[in-house]
């Protein structure tokens, strides 16, 4: 009996100090402090939405993956933007966007948000492009609103894999922000990163703090830990098939998250659909051949 209430004991008091963790904020860097030079923000309902902008002709908007942001794109941009309008967007929850614990974070949502944005800047149509989650949400924004998508680039999605681990469904209050503190780690962040590169020598301590600066603003982990908490096990097969707008796949031959078996499943299921396989790139495809991306880009959207 002594033992049971030893271990009753030990484990009410590791829950109190799990709890005082979760509890105790942490020290945040106001978005403001981080915005660059070609940093916008825009009120969208009752979100703030941070973007950047770059070039003159047609627009296209980008829209990062996981745990992303606009500096997912830094070296595609200024490709792009020799001929076209670029908007690189936060994502609701990530990057310098607004960071609500309340938010629904889920793949339709999150195209919501996109759509939202585009009418928020009056653009009749745009071009839209996007990386890993940003590609499921950008099939997503096609569905939803396919006259606003002349044409869509997904780039190394998760259409198949998008289904999170089920224990995620299972965590509650204070473990969801244990995880989610957890994840924006320097040292988490860096082995997740290690598994999208093809070319280590890219994952360098700079760019390592550059993807961990936004998750230091206000509410990060609490909107993370929203996400994990009310994260669905499904994938998102049968998405493809709805989608009628042009599509370019873009597919780097190393990714160890999406195979290549993925990309010619999409082309298969996504009629008008083109399909580019990018050689000496892993996951992060845009970041290692941006010059090869952009020419893919190029010439599907002539």
């Amino acid at each position: 009996m002594k033992a049971i209430k030893w271990i009753l004991f030990s484990l009410a008091v590791l829950y109190a100090c799990c709890v005082t963790y979760a509890v105790i904020p942490q020290k945040s860097i106001p978005v403001q402090e981080l915005a660059g030079a070609n940093s916008h923000f825009i009120q969208v309902k009752d979100r703030q939405f941070h973007y950047e902008k770059y070039g003159s002709g047609k627009p296209i908007v980008l829209v990062h993956g996981f745990a992303g942001s606009t500096y997912t794109w830094r070296n595609v941009i200024p490709l792009l933007a020799q001929n076209y309008t670029v908007y690189a967007f936060d994502l609701p929850g990530f990057g310098l966007s607004d960071k609500s614990p309340e938010a629904n974070y889920d793949m339709r949502s999150q195209a919501a948000a996109v759509i939202d944005f585009i009418n928020a800047l009056n653009l009749p149509s745009v071009y839209l492009i996007g990386h890993s989650m940003g590609g499921v949400i950008t099939g997503f924004a096609t569905i939803l609103a396919p006259r606003k998508i002349e044409k869509a680039v997904i780039i190394d999605a998760g259409f198949y894999h998008g289904g999170s681990p089920k224990f995620f469904q299972k965590l509650f209050f204070p473990f969801d922000v244990i995880m989610a503190r957890s994840f924006y780690t320097k040292s988490t962040r860096l082995r997740s990163l290690a598994s999208s590169y093809f070319n280590k020598a890219i994952i360098t301590d700079d760019l390592v703090e550059h993807y961990l600066q936004p998750t230091r603003t206000p509410h990060a982990a609490d909107a993370l830990a929203k996400m994990m908490r009310t994260a669905s096990g499904e994938t998102y097969e049968g998405i493809s098939s709805n989608i009628t707008v042009p599509t370019l796949l873009i597919w780097a031959s190393q990714d160890n998250h999406m195979p290549l078996t993925d990309a010619d499943r999409l082309h298969k299921e996504i009629n008008n659909s083109q399909l580019v396989i990018i050689d000496q790139s892993g996951h992060m495809v845009q970041e290692e051949q941006p010059q090869k991306v952009v020419e893919a880009i190029r010439q599907f959207l002539r």
